[in-house]
């Protein structure tokens, strides 16, 4: 197996490389500059002083009303070396070339080509290129209309000749003929190439000058430099020893003593802050409230294990909640004002109470800390204690104040003698249903406190018997059709709970079946419960009722509730005795049809 290692590079390689790449960019940048754009300015003006030449010597042939006047003027003629002249007719035909765009030909030699033998000067030729071979249509009828035009020709049929070209016409109204003159790049771009080439040998030796130069200098720089690097990893590894062997008296000599200095600094308080930070920790960790320091920016620096255990199930991190958690620590440090603040969140079904204060330094605030506190118990306690103090108030202040009038009525002799009794039996009934009130919330307070039922083995058969002789007789008097099927095996339970719960569920069915409807027991035996169920005909619970039918004190119709005595405990009851039974009750109600509770209980 072969390990590879990777080398850093070495202070001079750095120096040696970022020299050579800054002369290579200068003189690449600067060759650039010249060839290119440079390059650019040299054909052009090519172009303008063929184009100056050419309107010259259209002006000249102006002059002249005949061809033959015109030849022999162009025959007097000297073009500039390297320049060929071509005159053209108005319909574009070849009469006279003149000059030759090589260094070798005759700059005087005329070639008198008769209107019609030449062709079209649009077309190709079996010779060496002219200038009317790159001449169009398009640009003979620009030069017609009076205008003078500079072309930069690119190569034909995938040559790699090019031409520069200026036309004008001779004469105007009407354009006597058209005067191209033309030359070749070649020499320019032929001077171009060997600036190029002088700029790359000259970027070569400049790069072997700057090799030899940034190796001599980095030898005299990374000697201190590595002595110090030296030391400061001792320093990092505790180890404060000063640095020695730096005899410069310059920024890196220093350097040098400050690092020293630095050091000695460093060696005292660390141990300072060691002391320090096992004070603190040991306090932090101790309290049992979450404490999050945050940096300015919005990060946790620290949090104790209170304050992780907010955002963690069994040690993972939920990244949810501890988003949040820090979204609202960052909210609160984002306050203008820089005291101390408080506020109370939510976070899922958590509430907590958040104190935050800012660390305060000479030069600033540094960050904040804050203290979160779980009081979602107490909260809900205190909530449950208020709800069933002002339901139970509720429930006794009626009765109490019927009670009291009824007692007052009789004393102060308003209501009549001979209807004493009425009204005494009126404050016997309210004084039951106190009596049931009292008795149904001490059932509630004995199931809530966790009393362990006593659990027998019934006979089903009889107890399904039982119901039937305990309740056929309030049944005929409502008239009432009451079906309760034969049980059959054995249950384990609690006879006496299970008889209070199949007497309030049987109440509430009887009570609210109209005359002549049927209220049914039934019961479904599987493998490893057994579910019993009381079934009415009765109007029916509204769906957004049912899921709190089982609450304390609810009742659907309270005005019916009320004056039947009923103060929504039946139910609550209910549930308590059978989920201490470790069963579940659920309902099943459609409105004008009837309501069934069904109680699963395990064998």
């Amino acid at each position: 197996m072969v390990i590879k290692t990777h080398r850093s590079w070495s202070i001079s390689m750095k120096l040696w490389f970022a020299m050579t790449i800054l002369i290579l960019a200068v003189l690449g940048g600067l060759g650039f500059t010249l060839t290119w754009l440079f390059g650019d300015f040299y054909l052009q003006q090519k172009l303008n002083s063929l184009r100056s030449e050419a309107i010259e010597i259209s002006a000249q042939l102006a002059t002249e009303p005949s061809w033959s006047g015109r030849l022999n003027l162009l025959e007097s003629l000297k073009l500039t070396s390297g320049a060929q002249l071509v005159l053209l007719d108005p319909q574009g035909n070849l009469v006279v070339m003149a000059g030759s765009i090589t260094q070798q030909g005759s700059q005087n030699s005329i070639e008198w080509f008769p209107k019609g033998l030449s062709g079209s000067s649009i077309s190709g030729w079996s010779r060496d290129l002219r200038p009317s071979d790159f001449f169009t249509e398009g640009y003979l009828e620009q030069v017609l209309s009076g205008q003078t035009i500079s072309i930069k020709a690119l190569p034909v049929n995938g040559g790699a000749q090019a031409m520069l070209l200026a036309a004008t016409p001779v004469g105007t109204n009407p354009v006597r003929g058209v005067v191209l003159l033309g030359s070749s790049p070649i020499p320019i771009q032929e001077s171009i190439a060997t600036f190029r080439r002088l700029i790359l040998y000259a970027s070569l030796i400049a790069v072997f000058l700057a090799t030899v130069i940034s190796l001599i200098f980095a030898q005299h720089v990374t000697r201190p430099l590595g002595l110090m690097q030296r030391g400061a990893t001792r320093m990092a590894k505790g180890d404060f020893l000063p640095i020695q062997g730096v005899t410069s008296k310059d920024e890196i000599g220093k350097l040098a003593e400050g690092l020293n200095s630095m050091g000695e600094s460093l060696k005292n308080h660390m141990a300072w802050l060691s002391q320090e930070k096992n004070l603190l920790q040991g306090i932090v960790e101790s309290i049992s409230d979450a404490v999050v320091m945050m940096s300015c920016n919005g990060s946790i620096l620290y949090a104790n294990d209170s304050a992780k255990a907010l955002w963690q199930e069994n040690d993972i991190e939920v990244t949810e909640r501890k988003i949040q958690i820090v979204t609202i620590l960052q909210t609160m440090a984002q306050r203008e004002d820089q005291v101390e603040n408080f506020e109370m969140a939510t976070i899922g079904i958590q509430v907590l109470q958040i104190v935050m204060a800012p660390m305060a330094e000479n030069e600033g605030i540094r960050g904040h800390v804050a203290v979160l506190r779980d009081v979602t118990a107490s909260l809900r306690a205190e909530k449950s204690r208020r709800e069933f103090l002002a339901s139970v108030t509720h429930e006794l202040r009626t009765p109490l104040h019927l009670i009291q009038g009824y007692l007052e009525a009789i004393q102060d002799e308003v209501i009549p003698k001979d209807q004493n009794e009425e009204y005494i039996d009126l404050v016997l009934e309210e004084a039951k249903r106190l009596a049931r009130l009292v008795q149904e919330l001490q059932e509630i307070n004995w199931l809530e406190r966790g009393q362990v039922i006593q659990p027998v083995a019934i006979d089903l058969e009889n107890f399904m018997v039982d119901i039937d002789q305990r309740f056929q007789g309030r049944a005929q008097e409502l008239g009432v059709n009451l079906e309760i099927c034969k049980g059959s095996g054995q249950l384990l339970a609690d006879p006496d709970r299970l008889l209070q719960v199949f007497i309030n569920l049987l109440d509430n069915a009887l009570g609210h079946t109209p005359r002549g409807k049927t209220v049914r027991v039934l019961m479904v035996e599987e493998q490893n419960e057994i579910s019993l169920a009381v079934q009415d005909e009765g109007e029916g619970i509204p769906k957004e009722a049912l899921p709190y039918i089982f609450d304390r004190f609810f009742r659907v119709n309270k005005a019916r509730s009320r004056k039947d005595g009923g103060m929504g405990l039946g139910l609550a009851i209910v549930r308590q005795i059978v989920e201490a039974h470790g069963g579940n009750v659920r309902v099943e109600s459609d409105m004008g049809k009837g309501t069934t509770f069904w109680i699963s209980l395990p064998r």
